[in-house]
């Protein structure tokens, strides 16, 4: 993601919101990135400069998700869909003044179409027959 200052913490699953009061945004986000999706466990023991942890998150940062949640059984990272999609939706829209629909569509690997959607330049030709 390229700027996490546009992310709505609020939109994210409660899970993560704890761990971002924990670690920090910048942080939740990298286990987001390594492992949205998918169980992840904190194990119990020191963690050293190569465990996987502390070399994605840091020192510091791994030692504090290891004081909460170290020992506990795997807990799912949510892949924080909705949250996300907000911030691109919203980067798509500060730049359509500047892009073409069809550019745009490219950058972000979506249709122009859903370009259009996001943007609210699209009406909804399915409903435009029934009046």
């Amino acid at each position: 993601m390229n700027n996490l200052a546009l992310l709505d913490t609020d939109l994210l699953e409660p899970i993560l919101q704890d761990i971002v009061a924990l670690i920090g945004l910048h942080h939740t986000m990298k286990l987001v990135h390594a492992y949205g999706g998918v169980r992840l466990y904190v194990p119990v023991q020191p963690l050293d400069d190569e465990h996987y942890l502390v070399r994605l998150i840091g020192a510091a940062a791994a030692k504090k998700l290891q004081a909460m949640y170290g020992g506990e059984p795997h807990f799912d990272i949510p892949k924080a869909e909705r949250a996300l999609r907000a911030v691109r939706d919203n980067e798509i829209r500060a730049k359509r003044p500047h892009t073409s629909v069809r550019l745009l569509a490219l950058e972000y690997r979506l249709t122009e179409r859903q370009i259009r959607t996001i943007c609210g330049e699209l009406e909804d030709d399915r409903q435009v027959g029934l009046f």
